[in-house]
């Protein structure tokens, strides 16, 4: 576990890539439904894709879209920045594998 935090660490300052933690604290969200993939494209239509246990979805149907997109946001307003993101790991990573974060 040591090393998958040490690796989410070194994204720390990779421009296309983000890491931020949502904490318990924050309760339920609208991620508690499940995990799910917005695809946004410039010149094609945005699609929206989710899995179940059995099979998977896919639409480009505008509201469901917009009403996936404004959870997105919801969930994304709840995370910490990629920078307390980032404090946190390292603090856990302290606390239960030693003080060697680097």
């Amino acid at each position: 576990m040591r090393e998958q935090l040490a690796h989410l660490l070194s994204f720390l300052d990779n421009q296309s890539v983000h890491i931020q933690v949502l904490p318990f604290s924050v309760g339920q969200h609208s991620g508690v439904m499940g995990s799910f993939t917005l695809l946004r494209f410039d010149d094609h239509p945005d699609l929206f894709y989710s899995e179940s246990y059995d099979q998977g979805h896919m639409t480009a149907n505008p509201p469901v879209i917009r009403e996936r997109s404004v959870g997105y946001a919801r969930l994304q307003a709840e995370t910490l920045s990629p920078k307390a993101s980032a404090t946190l790991i390292a603090r856990v990573m302290e606390e239960r594998y030693g003080a060697d974060v680097a």
